[in-house]
């Protein structure tokens, strides 16, 4: 893996083959995508430090969310007021640390690990689904994370003959055409973003259905409404709309997961649809502590429990949260859990040592 040092220039050398693979990545499977990006993401981070990279808390300017404010200020003996007027300024994004390198940065890492802000917990973002969505932003990310880079490497092994192809298919790379489509679409990426952070979910309905009246064949976007359609709790209307993409694409995961959040939202269960392809979904029991098991089983370092909960969602439907899957771990002796402050996020799971 390389140093930080050696990232600027290491990125500077691949960097139009990665915008290169952003286009070949948007004309795969999405669900393919995350569940390779999501597996890629547990062998890298299962082989590096972050704590002893921390480029990112040298480039990055993180954004806190209201409630980081108050569980970091409090922690460190500070009123949310005074916490801000000390380490934050305002943007058009919101509340981000006034400067780099983060002031929480010392020389053993950061002092609030602990208690850090969301968006330095999810950081990357390469364990999420929806990866399609996020390639400018990951791309980006390649000049900074070197687990990132690591882990498009390997995207681009992963897909070595399929991806030569498309490079041989692709005229000379011109930021002409291609960067007016990445503005679009970062645009894009920004309004949606808006529509989520607030819980507007009507606005993302009408947004993207005027996104799927553009592009009626864009088969993402018909989805994207669909799922719209369940975040807006219009359920039935969901189910009416998705059906039709499900007999098209009965092995897509988005549109089943969709349909199921929709007739689980209206008290059904799974027989409410007449499925072409039946979805796998897991609840809790004895399959999942399995699948838990065989995850863990021969890691030599500990997990948190949302690792775990991550690495399950490539595997089905999951009718349970990340905490309630850290209780039924705990049932099991075959599981060691270290239960921290933050619950899901901050408990450690590993197989015990006498199974």
């Amino acid at each position: 893996m390389l140093s930080p040092d050696k990232l600027t220039n290491a990125f500077a050398k691949v960097e139009e083959e990665n915008w290169l693979l952003r286009g070949f990545l948007k004309e795969q499977s999405p669900n393919q995508v995350d569940k390779i990006v999501n597996r890629l993401h547990q062998e890298v981070f299962s082989k590096i430090d972050c704590s002893a990279c921390s480029n990112c808390c040298k480039k990055i300017v993180p954004i806190l969310e209201e409630k980081d404010i108050q569980r970091i200020s409090s922690k460190i003996g500070l009123t949310s007021d005074e916490y801000k007027d000390k380490f934050l300024v305002a943007d058009d994004d919101g509340l981000g640390i006034k400067e780099k390198p983060c002031p929480h940065l010392g020389e053993n890492g950061c002092s609030i690990y602990e208690y850090r802000p969301r968006i330095c917990r999810e950081y990357p973002f390469t364990d999420q689904k929806r990866t399609g969505v996020r390639l400018i932003n990951l791309i980006e990310n390649c000049s900074v994370c070197p687990a990132v880079f690591e882990i498009f490497e390997r995207i681009k092994r992963y897909y070595k003959v399929e991806f030569a192809e498309f490079k041989d298919e692709q005229q000379i790379f011109s930021w002409g055409g291609e960067g007016d489509d990445l503005c679009e679409e970062f645009e894009e990426w920004e309004v949606e973003s808006e529509f989520f952070d607030k819980e507007d979910w009507a606005g993302l309905v009408q947004y993207r259905y005027s996104r799927v009246k553009d592009y009626p064949e864009q088969f993402e976007y018909q989805w994207s409404l669909g799922e719209a359609y369940v975040l807006n709790k219009e359920y039935e209307k969901a189910i009416f709309y998705l059906y039709p993409l499900h007999k098209k694409h009965p092995e897509d995961p988005n549109v089943q997961h969709s349909l199921l959040d929709a007739v689980f939202a209206m008290g059904k269960d799974e027989t409410a649809i007449n499925w072409i392809v039946q979805p796998t979904i897991l609840r809790l029991n004895a399959v999942v502590l399995n699948l838990c098991y065989r995850f863990l089983k021969g890691k030599r370092k500990p997990r948190t429990v949302e690792d775990v909960y991550l690495e399950l969602l490539c595997e089905g439907y999951l009718t349970f949260d990340a905490n309630q899957l850290m209780m039924l771990l705990l049932s099991d002796n075959r599981f060691s859990v270290t239960v921290g402050n933050e619950k899901s996020y901050d408990s450690y799971v590993k197989v015990s040592k006498n199974r």
